[in-house]
Parts: C-alpha cells; structure tokens; sequence
C-alpha cells in the first residue's frame, strides 16, 4: 500500500523528471517550438498529467528558468554573488548555447508586463543587482547592504557606484551572450557544446571587471 509520504515523494521526482526533460526540449528546439506533447512523451506521461504539475506552457517554462538558476547556484564552484560568480555563471553558459539562447529570447520578451515570467525576471534581476552591488561596497563580503546606493538614479552622473557598476556588469554579461550567439558559426549546432565558435564571453566581461572594479 502506498502511503501520503510515498506518493509526495513520487510526486517530487515525477515533477523534477518534467522540469529535466523540459529544460532539454526547450533549450534544443526552442520555447515556442517546442510543444509541451512531446515533453509529455519523452516523461511518459499525458499532456494532461503535465498540466497537474504546472498548469500552462509558460508556468513549466518559469519553472524551467527558475529551478536551473537554483541548480547552477548550488553547482557553482566560486560562492556567493560577486564578480568571480558572475564570471563563472558566464564561462559556464559558453559550454550551453541552446540555454543561453532560451533566456536571451525569453528575458527579452518577458519585457512585456503580460508575459508569463514577467514578474520572475523583474525579481531576479533586482535580487541580482542587489547582492552584486552590496558585494561591491569596499571592505564589504556576501550579505552586506548596498544601502541608499541601490535606489534608481540615486546616484550622480558620472559617479561609479557598487549599484551602478552591477547594473553595468549585468547588462554586459547579458549583451556579450547575445553578440555570442550571433558571433557563431552559421550551420552550427546550438545544442552541442562541442561546437566550436563564438568568442570568449567571461574573458571579454573580466576585462570590464578590471575597468570598472577596484582591487581590494
């Protein structure tokens, strides 16, 4: 007899099984592509099964987003969330094209108030500037507050605040993923990692990092 602890469990693993197989099937074909029936089959399970778990497309495709940001964290040899983790979030991304592509075309459509992950990019972004921006204070380490620094336009023309520079560091790390994408080889396979082609995305955003972040 199954018990209740039993099937939450096995609720569990089905619901990461979906997340898996989806994070393949979007990042190979696609987000609007891909159809959420053959995401189904590859789990071995119905359309409607899929749907229990996560109730559209667009709520699978946040979750997708949203559990592999929490798995690279965990993964991540450098911790917390300055310069260096930046740098290896985007040397790491060098080896998954078809993912860099799913958040470049899913961060920019998800400007539109109405889209589904919307609301998730808006808190990720923030949360990411806060924490890189507070790790950027001098004499500061991981937890630390940015303060009045991180309010918008808080600070003066010209001035290269810690809220300032993370905002500059992201926005370059999110660019050069992009110039990468199109730097590659036409004909290549995005899928495969062993592809070669692009340029060296971390080795371009650390010789901002230089530029723009003093040594301590």
């Amino acid at each position: 007899m199954t018990t209740a602890r039993g099937r939450y469990a096995k609720g569990l693993q089905r619901r990461e099984q979906i997340l898996d197989t989806a994070l393949e099937v979007f990042a190979t074909g696609g987000f609007h592509a891909s159809s959420t029936k053959e995401i189904a089959r590859r789990v071995g399970v119905s359309e409607p099964t899929l749907f229990h778990y996560f109730g559209s497309k667009q709520a699978l495709l946040v979750a997708v987003l949203q559990a592999r940001d929490e798995r690279s964290a965990a993964a991540r040899a450098e911790p917390g969330t300055g310069p260096e983790a930046l740098l290896e979030t985007v040397r790491d991304n060098g080896s998954e094209p078809g993912l860099v592509r799913l958040y470049a075309v899913t961060s920019a459509e998800a400007t539109d108030p109405g889209h589904a992950a919307h609301d998730w990019f808006a808190r990720r972004y923030d949360r990411l500037r806060t924490a890189l921006a507070a790790e950027l204070e001098p004499g500061a380490g991981p937890g630390a507050d940015p303060g009045a620094d991180t309010g918008a336009g808080a600070a003066p023309a010209g001035e290269l605040t810690p809220d300032r520079v993370a905002r500059l560091l992201l926005a370059a790390a999110d660019g050069l993923q992009v110039q990468w994408l199109l730097d590659r080889p036409p004909g290549g396979d995005p899928a495969d990692p062993a592809d070669p082609g692009g340029f060296d995305m971390a080795a371009d955003l650390r010789a901002l990092v230089a530029a723009l972040v003093p040594p301590r």
